[in-house]
């Protein structure tokens, strides 16, 4: 199974990351280039630029990575806005279309994580329908893990 990119939605087209997305994004160019090859690695599955339509500026990651979570491999959602992007409602359209495609393409369960205080991650998880499942501990740091299955 392969999520095919781009994915669109109503203001955002969501396509393989580029180096040059760091400077929008205002990230490191190295951590930037990790995400560009664990996609080559691992057939398409990373962070992917989440681009305005409007602009036409990289203004949020958004995208699944292979995680291994409590031993067992889980295809995770990951979504980081750009700090002048928050609050305008783009992390959850972007979350929303992966999912969405992430279905679409065959996944049955998708997985995510959030710091148990970072408010604006766990609304978008509530809203799109990830249930609690407790806590897990991932790369020696506390996370809230929730599950959706399609």
């Amino acid at each position: 199974m392969r999520i095919e990119l781009p994915i669109e939605s109503e203001r955002l087209v969501i396509r393989a990351l580029r180096p040059d997305d760091a400077a929008d994004l205002d990230m490191p160019v190295d951590w930037i280039q990790e995400k560009i090859d664990r996609f080559e690695r691992d057939d398409g599955m990373s962070l992917w630029a989440a681009v305005e339509r409007e602009s036409g500026r990289a203004v949020a990651l958004a995208g699944f990575q292979w995680e291994q979570i409590d031993g067992r491999r889980e295809l995770d959602l990951g979504c980081v806005v750009a700090a002048d992007a928050r609050s305008r409602g783009v992390g959850t359209e972007a979350s929303e279309a992966v999912v969405r495609a992430a279905f679409a393409a065959g996944f049955e369960r998708l997985t995510a994580m959030a710091y148990p205080d970072n408010v604006a991650a766990l609304h978008v998880l509530q809203k799109l329908e990830f249930v609690p499942q407790g806590e897990t501990t991932f790369e020696g740091r506390h996370y809230s893990f929730f599950v959706r299955e399609g």
